[in-house]
């Protein structure tokens, strides 16, 4: 997916894609003043996981959200803010949505599709707004096409569970496979939508991967014949002249690394403590004093510095990373306090100080 810089980073450009529907789908620079229109952020479970893996709560207030709700919750009338609405374009989305214009829940709403939304689930929502004549309330209408996660500058997940199974058992009947393989095309357009290139396609012939390549390809090409061509800007730029490949292999090519992981940093914690999002939870624990240690949830990702210098590298290497690391914090703290200072924090550190590091 290329380096860590913002031409090809999916993390950066997603986040670029987000403050823009945050700012109403208005381009975004220096001069753009969030405070100037507070709002609340409404989504779905997926689009949830979306966002929590580029934005903290602060970085939403920072946006200018000072409310974000689940679609599925029991929500309040709010009068005078306006309401962004960020979900996958499901029926069961779209009734809701049409319920909450029916109760007039929000005097604005900005209506945004983590894909393209079917005609006729547009049609049934039109139906349902006209009929309880709320059309003044839907401002905008926008497919945002980013329907995947972004884990990190390089990595992105389509949340695809059980794919490989649905693409391989040959008790799946061909309705649910041809759905998986749309599914992970919808996924790849999207991801190069928000990244702004049009690759070039290479894929082995005869397999799942041949038929995600070949259909990715028809996509891209009907695309650019349609009057609403996403990629229109790029053409024209720079960067027109780089394409990046895009690589389609199937899971069968390698299969071993699903049975035998590395002894990397980033695998024990997917393997020992069940990471996921970027997220993992330590369970609470007692010492031998017995004073417990209550769970804690750590965050990591591109924003954790240890976290990225030491995420690929063996377990044994980043255990004495730790301690370098934990050494140097203490020398630092104990150089600027008195001795007495000093020693209560290294008595913290020691107490604390390393089992933070997850």
């Amino acid at each position: 997916a290329g380096s860590g810089g913002s031409f090809l980073s999916v993390r950066t450009k997603h986040i670029e894609c987000l403050e823009r529907m945050l700012n109403f789908n208005n381009f975004v620079d220096s001069k753009t003043s969030w405070q100037e229109h507070w709002k609340i952020l409404i989504y779905d479970g997926f689009c949830r996981d979306v966002i929590s893996t580029l934005f903290k709560v602060a970085d939403l207030r920072k946006h200018g959200v000072t409310l974000h709700l689940n679609i599925n919750a029991d929500r309040q009338q709010v009068q005078d803010v306006s309401a962004i609405y960020f979900v996958q374009p499901s029926k069961d989305n779209v009734a809701r949505i049409g319920r909450d214009c029916a109760a007039g829940l929000y005097d604005s709403m900005h209506l945004n599709w983590s894909s393209t939304i079917a005609q006729d689930q547009l049609h049934a929502l039109a139906t349902s707004v006209a009929e309880c004549e709320g059309q003044s309330r839907i401002q905008k209408v926008f497919d945002q096409h980013m329907n995947f996660v972004s884990l990190d500058h390089r990595l992105f997940s389509l949340m695809m569970d059980q794919s490989y199974v649905k693409l391989n058992d040959p008790e799946v009947g061909d309705a649910e496979m041809e759905s998986t393989i749309n599914d992970i095309v919808n996924g790849l357009f999207s991801v190069l939508v928000t990244l702004g290139v049009v690759p070039i396609i290479r894929c082995p012939r005869g397999d799942a991967a041949a038929m995600v390549g070949e259909r990715l390809c028809k996509k891209l090409r009907d695309h650019f014949l349609s009057t609403n061509n996403l990629f229109k800007e790029q053409a024209f730029s720079s960067s027109s002249f780089s394409r990046p490949a895009l690589i389609i292999v199937d899971r069968s090519t390698d299969l071993s690394v699903n049975l035998q992981h590395a002894w990397s940093y980033e695998a024990m914690l997917h393997d020992v403590l069940g990471m996921n999002l970027n997220k993992l939870t330590v369970s609470e624990t007692v010492g031998e004093d017995g004073r417990r240690q209550p769970s804690r949830v750590y965050d990591l990702g591109a924003s954790d510095s240890f976290w990225v210098d030491n995420c690929g590298k063996p377990f044994p290497v980043v255990t004495d990373e730790i301690e370098e690391k934990l050494t140097a914090w203490k020398l630092e703290y104990a150089a600027i306090g008195t001795q007495g200072q000093a020693e209560y924090v290294a008595d913290a550190a020691g107490g604390g100080g390393f089992d933070a590091l997850p």
